[in-house]
């Protein structure tokens, strides 16, 4: 608690306690590696008084305001919660902490065995309902940072004195320090996207045309006989079976690329992509690959606008395929039911052909019917 004493108002024991504000404020400070001049010039004291000031505070002869409290945690660069509590130092002072503990945030003792336990649960003053999982992560925080914290009998006193001040910090900044920690890992994260997503655009601006090239030239040597054997196809039910037989056949292809930088005004929809690699070392593939070439001079064939280009992804290759958005409706079904497409490949949760041929009937029905789109000249 807070009081705006009078000097002779404090104690000699509170003077002296090491769980007094005062001893705080020293001690974070001497972690912090700063003078108590330094410290009072950062909470605006003038420069003749700043270290007496600081002083009188360390030593409990001056109680601090509020106002100068949440100051010096500013210039300390802790939480103001690692001030604004208790003396912890008496452990009657102690008890009654851990009863208020227990009003406000469900703390409370448990028995195991012949050990008793302190845990969190249960119902608090204000009406809150404290789950057992609820501080979980605040303890999992504290354990590791103590376990990484704990000195071994092999470190020197300077690392021992190193680990202390590390741990001291770390208390008094909680729970900035995770909460900052966690957004510094966000933004790496979102920025390591932003140049992967740079990098891959440049990767398939550059090789692009030498991709596609090599591609073309694989075509020719297998593209005239699957010609012979290939049926136009006339709804996209059709095409959908056709990008099924393909990834059956080993062939990795995407429906979308979550952080594509082309066409990023959605002016184009993506229909999905294939990985060049595979096509260019298996003539199988490159077969199995050459009816989805087959399907799509036929859909363009009846005006709709499908283009590929080459785009990246990790620095692989893939041959994109995209229309215009207002023709997306022609691949609808495919990107709504590619999971379940996808499901039928692999046999997801089928443990024998019956299961097998089911799914193949109800994954029928999905993309045929009503909802099959055909194929018309515009």
């Amino acid at each position: 608690m807070l009081f705006d004493w009078d000097d002779n108002d404090i104690d000699d024991d509170l003077k002296k306690s090491e769980g007094s504000i005062g001893a705080k404020i020293r001690r974070y400070r001497e972690a912090r590696g700063l003078t108590q001049k330094e410290v009072g010039l950062r909470c605006g004291f003038s420069y003749s008084s700043s270290d007496v000031r600081i002083g009188q505070y360390e030593t409990n002869k001056r109680a601090a305001r509020l106002k100068v409290l949440r100051d010096i945690c500013e210039a300390l660069e802790i939480n103001e919660g690692a001030l604004m509590d208790g003396d912890m130092f008496y452990i009657n002072n102690m008890y009654h902490a851990l009863f208020d503990i227990e009003d406000f945030h469900g703390l409370h003792p448990i028995k195991k065995g012949d050990t008793y336990y302190l845990a969190f649960s249960g119902n608090t003053l204000d009406g809150h309902t404290v789950s057992r999982q609820e501080y979980v992560s605040f303890l999992k925080d504290w354990y590791e940072i103590r376990e990484k914290c704990s000195p071994l009998h092999t470190d020197t006193p300077e690392q021992i004195e190193e680990k202390l001040k590390t741990y001291t910090l770390w208390r008094a900044e909680y729970p900035n320090n995770v909460i900052q920690a966690a957004k510094d890992r966000r933004d790496d994260i979102r920025r390591m996207s932003i140049l992967q997503a740079e990098l891959d655009e440049l990767n398939a601006r550059v090789k692009s045309d030498g991709e596609l090239s090599k591609i073309d030239a694989a075509l020719e040597n297998v593209l005239p006989e699957v010609r012979k054997t290939y049926i136009p196809i006339t709804k996209e039910s059709d095409f959908i079976y056709i990008v099924k037989e393909m990834i059956t056949a080993g062939i990795h292809a995407e429906k979308y690329f979550p952080s594509d930088v082309f066409d990023s005004g959605s002016r184009f929809w993506h229909i999905l992509s294939i990985k060049t690699k595979e096509l260019l070392d298996d003539k199988k593939k490159l077969e199995a690959f050459s009816r989805l070439v087959c399907a799509v001079d036929t859909i363009q064939s009846f005006g709709i606008q499908v283009e590929r280009c080459i785009t990246s992804r990790k620095e692989e290759l893939f041959i994109t395929y995209k229309c215009p958005n207002v023709q997306k409706g022609y691949f609808h079904n495919l990107y709504d039911y590619w999971d379940k497409m996808m499901d039928v490949i692999t046999g997801k949760g089928v443990l024998n052909e019956k299961g097998r041929q089911f799914m193949e009937n109800e994954f029928h029905k999905m993309i045929t019917g009503e909802k099959d789109v055909f194929y018309s000249v515009e």
